[in-house]
């Protein structure tokens, strides 16, 4: 069985699921259940405008990280907003995702959003292998509109080179 990390100082005060930190832009249900991997339009276009970590809902400081998918290269950018640097570190070691843990995305919707529409990017990787993923390390970003889906706002890194990229999971 995999252990939870420990939780740092910082994020001590946000919810917490199985042992894990609830993102400050993960949706909850009405009864209370984090939906772990989902991220509202409207959060993030909020999250990605005022610059603040999805994470710990802090704003960004001199350096920060965005979470970039294999595919996300050909665009330079993500849909993904960035997380500060100490939420990058718990983030790579809590997220089954970028940990590793994980080789495929869900094959269905959560219970909690039975009868809800999904997005057509969703269906797309539902039950699909797992991407690679790299923690991009910057000094800002540019917000657009993902040129592959004109209605996702997107951090683009393509006019401010990033400081660094590092393949994910991170040996321990």
């Amino acid at each position: 069985m995999t252990r939870t990390p420990d939780i740092p100082v910082h994020l001590g005060g946000l919810p917490c699921s199985g042992g894990l930190v609830v993102p400050r832009i993960t949706p909850i249900t009405r009864t209370g259940v984090p939906l772990f991997g989902k991220i509202s339009e409207l959060a993030q276009y909020r999250f990605l405008h005022s610059r603040t970590c999805q994470v710990c809902g802090q704003p960004l400081g001199p350096r920060a990280v965005l979470f970039a998918r294999s595919s996300d290269f050909a665009y330079q950018c993500t849909a993904e907003p960035a997380v500060c640097p100490p939420c990058a570190a718990y983030s790579a070691r809590a997220c089954p995702m970028l940990a590793g843990r994980r080789d495929r995305h869900r094959a269905s919707e959560h219970p909690a959003l039975a009868g809800i529409p999904v997005s057509a990017d969703q269906q797309l990787r539902m039950g699909a292998p797992a991407e690679d993923w790299y923690a991009v390390w910057i000094r800002d970003y540019e917000v657009i509109a993902h040129p592959a889906q004109p209605n996702t706002v997107a951090a683009s890194w393509w006019r401010i080179p990033p400081l660094r990229i590092r393949r994910l999971p991170i040996a321990a």
